[in-house]
């Protein structure tokens, strides 16, 4: 049967005209969608469970086909209502870069995020810098052990986030990438002391537990071991930490060896209050990366900040492991642990 496009006309354009009522139903579809779940859509909202059904329903009603599955636990896309996720994160990112134009032509302040133990030991001692080079821009910064996520920066305007990881970020642009080396660390008198103990030497292990969210417990003690398995001994004692940072203090306070970044031990190692802890070198680590979800153009606040922090961190890598020197410390640790 042959359909009049006469009759089909008016159809589509009431299809595809957006008023008030049906944008804010956009809205709140693309908030439950994203959290996969009505309920905490509803929290994130301030509003009852009840009322996002009801506009997700409406909407639906609306457009003539179902965009979510009901399951247990929460809800899941249909077909169109991940096409439909898609059209509004890119609606959303267009509307949030238009309007936030308007205020950081007035204030050219980046917020930046990143982990507690790069903000302390390497992002604050180098602000001056960083200011002096650009004092056009200024800079919020933000300590965070959270997770990242293009979801995080828009709901809480974080222009940039520099985050410690292996793989890149799926739906972030990577503004810039310094790949870390690492290598075991201790106090002078630590190393002293195992140094005179011989084979009876107790190496205690400082473990950071979270190098970064979601990240393996052991990641950078087991990479290091995976390359110098003599370093797998049993006279070994192990104690945790949830930051970077607190394995070095526990070290500089001599209770044990941790796994350095270069970046963030380079202050450390240059005023002697940590020391390479074996004369094997140093191994590659995982990734800062540099990310952003509006970049802008090649001058724009965020890049250039990007280019600043990939430079610089670049050269406190080179500068800590520049300072490192073999010791015959490797070769005696590895004798202490590899009697039984």
């Amino acid at each position: 049967m042959a359909i009049s496009m006469t009759n089909v006309a008016p159809i589509q354009d009431e299809m595809v005209r957006v008023d008030p009522q049906t944008l804010s139903d956009l809205w709140i579809f693309r908030s439950a969608a994203r959290l996969g779940s009505i309920t905490a859509a509803a929290k994130r909202l301030g509003v009852t469970q009840g009322a996002v059904s009801q506009r997700v329903q409406r909407l639906e009603g609306r457009l003539g086909t179902p965009l979510f599955r009901r399951q247990y636990g929460g809800v899941a896309l249909t077909m169109a209502g991940e096409s439909l996720l898609e059209a509004m994160n890119s609606i959303a990112v267009t509307m949030i870069d238009a309007l936030s134009r308007f205020d950081r032509a007035q204030r050219r302040t980046l917020v930046v995020s990143c982990l507690p133990s790069l903000a302390t030991e390497w992002l604050m001692p180098h602000l001056d810098a960083f200011y002096e080079e650009y004092p056009d821009i200024e800079l919020s910064v933000r300590a965070e052990l959270v997770p990242t996520s293009l979801e995080r920066m828009e709901d809480e305007e974080i222009d940039i986030i520099i985050d410690y990881q292996q793989e890149p970020i799926k739906g972030l642009s990577e503004l810039g990438k310094v790949q870390e080396m690492i290598m075991p660390v201790c106090s002078p008198a630590y190393r002293e002391d195992i140094l005179e103990s011989g084979p009876r030497a107790v190496i205690t292990r400082l473990h950071d537990d979270v190098p970064w969210v979601g990240g393996p417990r052991d990641f950078e003690w087991d990479a290091w071991t995976s390359v110098n398995p003599d370093w797998n001994g049993r006279a070994t004692s192990n104690r945790h930490f949830n930051l970077a940072v607190l394995a070095y203090h526990a070290a500089m306070s001599g209770h044990g060896i941790a796994i350095g970044r270069a970046v963030l031990v380079n202050r450390m190692l240059e005023r002697g209050e940590l020391i390479a802890a074996t004369d094997f070198a140093p191994i590659t680590g995982a990734s800062y990366r540099i990310l952003a979800n509006r970049p802008g153009n090649a001058c724009s606040p965020a890049r250039r900040f990007a280019a600043w922090l990939t430079t610089e961190m670049t050269l406190s890598q080179q500068r800590a492991l520049e300072i490192i020197r073999p010791t015959s410390f490797g070769h005696s640790v590895r004798a202490a642990m590899s009697v039984r």
